[in-house]
């Protein structure tokens, strides 16, 4: 779990447009646009409020702040970096619909990008060198170097058909000559199943927390026989785990905005004792 304050994020967020330009990106018009233009309204609008004046509603509030933190955390870890692979990655990232409650299937790459880019962005942070391309991210852990294939199903009943499609496609990679060494992990995001993008949560810091565990956990319980967890197991016997990952926006009785990611592994193909190994390796990153 992570908290900002607001100019830090909006100080990063300035840093934006010089860096798109680095990777041959012009954007304006875009959800990271918009999110930043959100955070420095919102930062008018509290001051306006610390003054004594009435406080204006702001448009897209909470969504649009998750959203700069998202950003934040991408120009922290690949600021300075231009490679062809994360020109791609950042071009797909910045299409779709400015508010997220806007999304659809048809619209969604660009919020689908968003996940492999904040989940790069999350390791790197933590000190682990990452790679981008295909599969969509190559962690490399002291031990061993994992490809990680991820996914953002839009409804309940299609995260199934996604792990099984992140596993065939994973599979043939491990199977590559140069990945014949190399661990797998599948990555679902579970964010847009969670929230259908328009629950936020408000609560006290550990009482939120302890509400969103709680809630996730008890999603994956309750699919485990319709997403056949049990077959996880079947799968490529480099294939890890299913990671299931939880991103929410939260807000702290309007004061702050709390970054909270969680996550869930499942074993999958590879031995419980590789499994176990791989836990210990990511509990490490923090």
């Amino acid at each position: 779990m992570q908290t900002f304050k607001f100019e830090q994020v909006l100080e990063s967020l300035e840093s934006m447009d010089s860096w798109l330009v680095s990777l041959g990106i012009k954007g304006k018009s875009d959800h990271w646009h918009q999110a930043a233009k959100t955070l420095r309204r919102s930062i008018e609008e509290r001051d306006r409020a610390e003054r004594g004046e009435s406080r204006a509603f702001v448009p897209n509030y909470v969504h649009g702040l998750f959203e700069a933190l998202e950003v934040h955390a991408v120009l922290q870890a690949f600021s300075g970096e231009t490679s062809p692979a994360l020109k791609e990655k950042v071009k797909r990232a910045l299409c779709g619909p400015v508010q997220p409650p806007n999304e659809e299937p048809k619209n969604s790459e660009g919020r689908n990008t968003m996940f492999e880019l904040s989940l790069a962005a999350d390791w790197k942070n933590r000190g682990n060198p990452v790679e981008l391309g295909e599969p969509d991210i190559r962690l490399l852990l002291a031990r061993s170097t994992v490809l990680v294939e991820c996914k953002r199903p839009f409804y309940e009943d299609t995260v199934l058909s996604n792990i099984q499609d992140a596993a065939s496609q994973l599979g043939k990679e491990l199977d590559k000559a140069l990945n014949l060494q190399a661990l797998g992990i599948i990555a679902i995001s579970l964010s847009r199943v969670f929230t259908q993008n328009d629950l936020v949560c408000k609560a006290d810091e550990q009482d939120g927390k302890e509400f969103a565990r709680k809630e996730f956990d008890a999603m994956i319980e309750r699919h485990k026989a319709t997403w056949r967890v049990r077959e996880f197991l079947n799968f490529h016997p480099r294939i890890v785990a299913v990671m299931f990952h939880l991103a929410v926006p939260w807000d702290i009785h309007g004061e702050r905005l709390v970054y909270l990611t969680l996550v869930n592994y499942i074993q999958a193909g590879a031995s419980y004792q590789t499994f176990l190994s791989f836990q210990r390796d990511m509990e490490r990153l923090g």
